[in-house]
């Protein structure tokens, strides 16, 4: 048994390394197709018999068939071409589109021809051939037949207005020769910003917003614009550069981030800078490109290390236009500063002014119409088709019509060329005149179908900068916005008709460069609803872990590959970087299509590294590949990368079904104990059923199985003796394991079903094929279930518990006391059985369980909850469960006066239902305990009559005796009348304390959180007639009574200073009479004593002592 059990976890293992690899894709290459083109590999498409690989460079295209090498269709080869009667050599294939059916396989391959055209144009369009079932059918010009349709509407056009149509029918006069590259240069415009101290913070903001605008509207239009931007001040610093601009929003976001120098306003450095430090091919310039200063600052130079005149004059500044633009006051009222930003701009013409930094959008636009007539756009550089690029984009349509995308007409602004079957003429699709330029609208291509309605959709992946995709009908048009610049959203689209009904479903939108850190790419899903493409609710990522991947570079529809007859799609990520992160391998991600749409999740993900390779941009291309041979069960998939073509087959996908029958379909009343009566031996069968490719005579399927008796629990009431875990092969003859008889040995929950649970995987095989794999979306588990009979009145049990006599001990709980909180449940079923009855109680943090009778309570402290069994597995009809709860409040604050707690009583006869719930609501406050005491030195003042009026100073002070725990705010307020007096506060403590009075009275008012003593000292000017008078001072104290309790607090304490009159007396004839009296009194007193013997017996007395 220990053999078996160690073989199992070893299968269980390997099973464990298999599934992670891959779902239906055998990562292990089946062919590799190479050239010595690195192009090769950049797009591949299905063809009848494999996949067509255009070799861009050399411009071939091949057939890549699975038992064969790629060979060259000679129908789309060509050395030369003739244009207009000259003989012009191909430039790289730029596009290839293929259309499949069972009669005949369409091919459409498009070159691009340069040519010159006078000394000042040239044309660049392509030259396609249209190949039917491998034989030339005939070549198309898409920007020709255009031009040719456009050249017969200007003759037939009567109009003397100069019309676009005549402009464009003169393009194509002349001769046609063949010329050679010459790159443009473009434009480098260097912003020179005043960063100086005079400029306020909120200003400087307006001077780059100023700059972020014209960067953007002139990027919307001029491709070739590249902007610099040198701030000046105290120092001089490049804050962008030429070199970055490639990425619009960072470029946009660097702008932004820029602080202020301050200080200085060094306006000749810094423009000496420009021409040393940016306008240099080191930092990005080029020699040809034509040059543009524009400096903005709003005042005269100061402390400038460099000559202005001296910087001007340099050979460097030769050619570069210049432009100054002076804001606010300054500039305007000193003929000094004006001198120097005339000076600047080089012509009165390129000075610009504006009375504030707000004023600058007044003239964008002209700062705009300067770089352009720069740049030349105006005047027709770009012109309107001779740069179209026609064929940069190809696709042949469901109805047998072709598309072109011609990206560079207009002006870049792009479009596409609609070519129908059988008819000479085309349609061009694009935008309004007003489209922005360089939107490259026909970049990518693709058509949608219902029906009898065909869609046309193109990407524009520059349009307004965030990229959009147009959709057109041939008479209307629609428009799909991206939602971030630079993501280059619409560069890839594939139409997708995932239930094979010959309509579209989905249009899947590749935006390979969005970004959250750098570039990872997402794929948009949009659904074909009513002849409208909706966006769904979820878009396609790749593994967030790689930040720079570039998902979406490559979406192909690669057929029902897991055969739930649901097409499924693949994603290239081909700048994702390898594992060891040592180079860019690149990968692809498959999607499995069901009912309801796309899975959400891929299903699998292969790299480079998967199979032992080192490739480079794994992923730009992926395409279903074909099999001549025709295996009806093999499907395969081509993935490029650079130079090479590496071909994958997929695994037959099985679902299989676990029928699981016993023949015991209830546990009966009589059963339902522990005794030998109730035992019982049962039969159990288990049978396999197969759903999508079934096993066939002559294979075996390895099947690990695992059965667990009584599952998920420790007590178990069926028993088996035989192997639990083993290996079954399944045949076309053998689907079904051996017959297995478990014993029933009594119960004690005889409420809970007896779970049968099939757990089963299939063995990997590690040298070779497998015969199949398991769906990933199917579960791989099945579970029997032998219910228990049921003791009711009725079918269905209907037990009546209530939570009726349920209560609460207390409405109010003090934190910080030791008072506790107990909830009593008297609990009567007056219905049928309850079987698994349970009390849930959901109580706040501030509570923490202490004690708990009457049921088997368990305490879930993460989760604040007691879970309490009543009465366990069954609580019968009639049966009583009283059960008490008891809480302790938790020595932490409370910020809340309200608090609740929640009961919940359920049962599981129908499956678990609610029988009964409750709320229970208490107020919760937080002990305080506080004395206000208070003294006052000297606490009497006396005075004397007739005496004079002088100061007196007094203390009055107010403790807090006890404890703040949990930090009230404690307002004491100390009120002392001011009277007839003359009372100054002089000073008071702490001294956050504030000090406030009206006519009457002062106030100082204290808010505390430590219990300190409050002090206050005061003057008083204490006159003869305030005699018999008291000056008081009385202190209140106060709190949030909603939040805190306070027992027994006295709030209110009163100190009292008593004044006091002493009378002066003169007295001289009192004390002598008095006096005089008193002598008298004497000699009375003697002459009594002397009467009555006193002096007398003392004589005797001693006379009696010394005869003694």
């Amino acid at each position: 048994m220990d053999y078996h059990i160690k073989m199992f976890a070893a299968v269980l293992l390997m099973t464990g390394i298999y599934t992670t690899a891959g779902f239906n894709i055998l990562t292990k290459p089946v062919r590799n197709f190479t050239n010595i083109d690195k192009l090769f590999g950049q797009t591949i498409i299905k063809s009848k018999n494999g996949v067509f690989v255009p070799s861009p460079t050399y411009g071939k295209v091949f057939e890549c068939i699975l038992d064969k090498e790629c060979s060259t269709v000679d129908a789309t080869y060509h050395t030369e071409f003739s244009v207009k009667g000259a003989k012009v050599t191909p430039r790289p294939i730029t596009s290839i589109s293929s259309s499949l059916s069972e009669e005949e396989e369409q091919l459409l391959v498009c070159n691009q021809i340069r040519t010159k055209k006078r000394a000042s144009s040239e044309n660049f369009n392509g030259l396609c051939a249209h190949v039917l079932n491998q034989k030339e059918k005939d070549k198309i010009n898409p920007a020709d037949l255009v031009s040719e349709q456009l050249k017969r509407a200007a003759a037939n056009d009567t109009s003397n207005a100069p019309s676009r149509k005549r402009r464009q029918a003169e393009q194509y006069s002349g001769d046609a020769d063949e010329g050679e590259d010459d790159e443009d240069s473009g434009t480098e415009i260097a912003f020179v910003l005043d960063g100086s101290g005079s400029i306020e913070p909120e200003d400087f903001t307006r001077a780059k917003d100023f700059m972020s605008n014209v960067m953007k509207k002139v990027w919307a239009s001029c491709f070739t614009c590249n902007f610099a931007i040198v701030q000046f001040g105290s120092d001089i610093r490049t804050e962008l550069s030429l070199q970055e601009n490639d990425n619009v929003a960072k470029a946009l976001d660097k702008v932004k981030s820029i602080t202020q120098i301050g200080n200085r306003t060094k306006t000749a450095s810094a423009l000496y800078h420009v021409l040393t430090e940016v306008f240099v091919p080191e930092h990005g310039s080029k020699k040809d490109a034509s040059k543009m200063i524009i400096v903005l600052s709003d005042g005269e130079m100061s402390r400038s290390q460099k000559n202005l005149t001296e910087v001007l004059n340099m050979k460097e500044m030769e050619g570069v236009l210049r432009f100054a633009i002076g804001v606010g006051d300054e500039i305007l009222n000193s003929p000094k500063a004006k001198k120097e930003m005339t000076q600047i701009a080089g012509d009165a013409e390129r000075f610009f002014y504006v009375s504030n930094y707000a004023a600058l959008e007044t003239i964008l636009s002209k700062i705009e119409k300067s770089i352009f007539n720069l740049e030349g756009i105006n005047k027709g550089v770009g012109f309107q088709f001779e740069l179209a690029e026609a064929g940069f984009s190809s696709h042949l349509t469901h109805e047998g019509s072709m598309l072109f995308g011609a990206v560079g007409a207009y002006d870049w602004s792009g479009g596409i060329i609609l070519k129908r079957k059988e008819e000479k003429t085309v349609t061009f699709l694009n935008a309004t005149k007003e489209e922005p330029r360089f939107s490259y609208l026909g970049y990518s291509v693709a058509s949608v179908h219902i029906g009898t309605k065909t869609l046309y959709i193109s990407g524009a992946p520059r349009y307004n900068l965030t990229g959009a995709v147009f959709i057109f009908d041939g008479t209307d048009q629609d428009l799909i916005e991206g939602d971030q610049v630079g993501s280059y959203f619409g560069s890839v689209l594939c139409a997708l008709d995932i239930d094979n009904n010959q309509d579209t479903d989905y249009l899947l939108v590749g935006a390979p460069h969005y970004y959250e850190k750098w570039e990872e790419g997402k794929v948009l899903v949009y659904k074909l609803h009513q002849g409208k493409l909706e966006k769904e609710g979820y878009v396609l990522r790749g593994m967030g872990k790689y930040i720079s991947a570039r998902f979406g570079s490559a979406i192909a529809d690669i057929g029902d590959i897991d055969g739930n007859k649901y097409s499924d799609v693949a994603v290239g990520a081909p700048l994702e970087a390898a594992d060891d992160l040592t180079d860019i391998s690149g990968s692809i991600y498959i999607f499995n299509g069901f009912k309801d749409g796309l899975k959400q999740q891929f299903s699998q993900r292969i790299a480079p590294s998967d199979f032992g390779m080192k490739l480079v941009h794994f992923g730009q291309a992926v395409s279903a590949m074909s099999d001549a041979r025709k295996h009806n069960k093999e499907i395969f998939i081509s993935v490029g990368s650079e130079g090479r073509v590496t071909v994958f087959k997929t695994v037959p996908v099985i679902i299989l079904e676990p029928q699981i029958s016993v023949d015991h379909t209830e546990i009966s009343l009589a059963q339902q104990g522990k005794g030998k009566s109730s035992e019982f031996k049962a039969t159990l069968n288990i049978c396999f059923n197969e759903q999508r490719n079934k096993i066939i005579s002559g294979e075996t399927l390895s099947i690990q199985v695992q059965i667990d008796m009584d599952s998920d629990k420790e007590d178990k009431r069926l028993i088996d003796n035989q192997e639990k875990r083993f290996i079954f092969n399944l045949t076309n003859e053998q689907t079904c394991l051996k017959t297995r008889h478990p014993e029933y040995v009594g119960c004690y929950d005889c409420f809970t079903p007896i779970k049968i649970k099939v757990h089963f995987t299939l063995v990997p095989v590690l040298d070779g094929i497998p015969v199949r794999v398991l769906d990933a979306f199917t579960p791989t588990e099945s579970i029997k279930e032998i219910p228990f009979e049921k003791e009711c009145k009725e079918l269905n049990c209907k037990s009546d518990i209530s939570l009726a006599n349920s209560t609460l001990s207390t409405a109010l709980i003090i934190i910080g006391s030791s008072e506790t909180l107990t909830m009593t449940f008297d609990l009567l079923n007056s219905g049928d059985n309850s079987y698994m009855t349970t009390l849930t109680l959901s109580y706040p943090e501030i509570l923490q369980s202490k004690k708990n009778g009457g049921g088997n309570c368990e305490v879930k402290k993460d989760e604040l909850q007691i879970v309490c069994k009543l009465l366990h597995p069954v609580f019968r009809r009639g049966a009583q469960n009283k059960v008490t709860i008891a809480w302790q409040p938790i020595d932490k604050k409370s910020d809340l006066s309200n608090r609740t707690i929640t009961a919940v009583l359920t049962g599981g006869n129908n499956g678990t239902e609610e029988l009964d719930s409750k709320i229970y609501f208490f107020g919760v406050k937080n002990a305080l305990e506080l004395q206000l005491t208070g003294t006052v030195s000297p606490n009497i003042i006396t005075i004397e009559e007739g005496g004079k009026t002088l100061p007196k100073e007094l203390q009055f002070s107010f403790k807090l005796l006890g404890e703040n725990k949990y930090k009230a705010k404690i307002n004491v307020t100390v009120t002392i009348p001011k009277q007839k007096r003359q009372l100054t506060i002089t000073s008071f403590e702490p001294k956050n304390c504030t000090e406030f009075g009206d006519e009457d009275n002062y106030h100082i008012e204290c808010t505390l959180t430590d219990l300190q003593d409050i002090n206050i000292k005061a003057t008083a000017l204490i006159h003869i007639e305030d005699a018999h008078e008291k000056i008081t001072a009385t202190a209140e104290l106060s709190f949030d009574e909603n939040v805190f309790y306070g027992k027994d607090i006295r709030k209110t304490e009163k100190v009292e200073v008593a004044i006091k009159q002493l009378r002066v007396v003169k007295s001289t004839a009192p004390i002598i009479g008095g006096s005089i009296g008193g002598f008298i009194l004497l000699i009375i007193i003697i002459i009594v004593l002397f009467k009555c013997g006193f002096f007398k017996r003392r004589r005797r007395m001693e006379r009696t002592a010394s005869t003694q």
